[in-house]
């Protein structure tokens, strides 16, 4: 009997081992779909293709299928993914990628979700190419004066990224950058024009054509160019008296060269006459000019009221009984003194002509006793600034009268210098003293008027 169970036992541990091995296999049997990362192509610096297939299919629910990406190695869908739209079938499949950064490597990897499982297919890298900023052309330059210019370009192609900014750069080194002298024209492709302005005379420029986008600047061919000298008449700075300043009386109208500067003395209201013929301002109506000096209002030395207003300041177009003023005020603060104890400086802006007309009521600013005083005509405007400020701007009225000089009231002044510049009038002679004394219209003549 025990014989019987033995073999009887060997039987029944036999067929178990068969069962236990066969639901061991099933268990392993587990058959997923299958993808290939099959080629990336047509890179850029910001894009690239890619394709993939489907090499079988179960019969499982398939949520997804694309592509994973990443600039590490093997990538995985829950990072950064391209899902492909439309049923999953067997076959190829592809997408275009784009966002991406220039001259990068990436890493990508097809994938399909299987049965709430991602399978994925091989990895493949690629690298995009440099970034490609917009491309540009230089214009010639042209109209160049003593500190103008006029160039420009056009902007033939963005890039990879939307021109936000273009036009010309300058310096007088080569191979200028938008990091230091840059006009702004706009911004997207196309052609443009430049004015180029604040240059310096005689000096040789180098430019070219910028365009701006957010993978850097493209820049153009250069072009090279040199100012013409300086276009201005007559700058003096009353160091000597070889340019024959009047010099008056000092207990009468009075006018003096001293300590540098050129100092003048009002005691009824003087007008004071540097230049007559200068060189012939109505007769060149249309040309642009600049008229500066540095004044400095002192007392005139005889004792004055509370708030007595000394007045100093710039005339132009003048003869005897009209002309033009730029002119300052410096209120006195204390009765009866000779001595300058200012409480204000205003500056007013207008013209006599037998009657005041003000172009600008007294506009109070703070300052020194020493002001530097510019007027400019440039495109049919006047324009007025104080310490190289800008204070106001008037409509251009014709210049009929040649005088230029100084104007002022119950003061001295002091002037360090007068500059007057004249668009299109050269100097001849390197000498100015020798230029003023052969002043075109004639000799210089420098006197007071009286006023009316």
């Amino acid at each position: 009997m025990r014989k019987s169970f033995s073999v009887l036992s060997a039987i029944f541990l036999i067929i178990l081992t068969w069962l236990i091995s066969t639901c061991r296999k099933e268990e392993y049997v587990i058959v997923y779909s299958k993808v290939s990362t099959t080629r990336v192509f047509n890179v850029t610096s910001t894009t690239a293709s890619v394709e993939g297939s489907i090499d079988s299919l179960t019969a499982a629910a398939h949520d997804e299928f694309g592509f994973c990406m990443d600039t590490m190695s093997n990538p995985t869908a829950y990072k950064q993914k391209l899902l492909i739209t439309g049923s999953v079938a067997l076959g190829t499949f592809g997408g275009a990628i784009s966002g991406l950064k220039p001259s990068r490597t990436y890493y990508i990897r097809a994938f399909i979700k299987d049965n709430k499982k991602y399978i994925y297919g091989q990895e493949k890298s690629f690298t995009t190419t440099a970034a490609v900023v917009p491309t540009v052309t230089t214009n010639t330059v042209t109209d160049i004066l003593s500190t103008t210019a006029v160039c420009g370009g056009n902007v033939t192609a963005e890039g990879d990224k939307p021109v936000v900014a273009k036009g010309v750069c300058y310096d007088t080194v080569a191979n200028p950058t938008i990091l230091k002298n840059r006009t702004m024209d706009g911004w997207s492709t196309g052609s443009f024009t430049s004015s180029i302005v604040n240059l310096v005379p005689n000096k040789t420029y180098y430019a070219r054509a910028y365009a701006v986008s957010e993978f850097g600047v493209g820049y153009g061919s250069q072009k090279t160019f040199a100012t013409k000298k300086a276009l201005f008449s007559f700058h003096d700075d009353f160091n000597d008296n070889k340019n024959k300043w009047y010099e008056g009386n000092t207990t009468t109208d009075t006018a003096r060269l001293t300590d540098g500067g050129y100092e003048l003395i009002e005691h009824s209201g003087h007008e004071w006459v540097v230049f007559n013929n200068f060189p012939d301002f109505n007769s060149v109506d249309n040309k642009d000019f600049e008229i500066s000096t540095t004044i400095k209002i002192i007392s005139s030395g005889l004792l004055s009221e509370l708030g007595t207003s000394r007045i100093g300041g710039l005339a132009w177009n003048i003869d005897s009984t009209h002309y033009n003023y730029f002119i300052v005020k410096k209120v006195s603060s204390i009765s009866r003194s000779k001595y300058d104890f200012p409480t204000s400086f205003s500056f007013m802006i207008g013209k006599y002509d037998g009657t005041y007309s003000n172009w600008l009521d007294f506009t109070s600013f703070t300052g020194a006793d020493s002001l530097n005083l510019t007027i400019k005509k440039a495109d049919s405007k006047y324009y007025f600034f104080i310490n190289n400020v800008q204070v106001y701007t008037h409509s251009y009225s014709s210049l009929i009268y040649d005088g230029i000089g100084f104007t002022l009231s119950d003061s001295r002044i002091k002037a360090d210098y007068l500059y007057i510049d004249q668009k299109d009038y050269k100097k001849s002679e390197d000498t100015e003293s020798i230029e003023l004394e052969s002043f075109p219209g004639g000799q210089i003549s420098v006197k007071s008027l009286n006023r009316k």
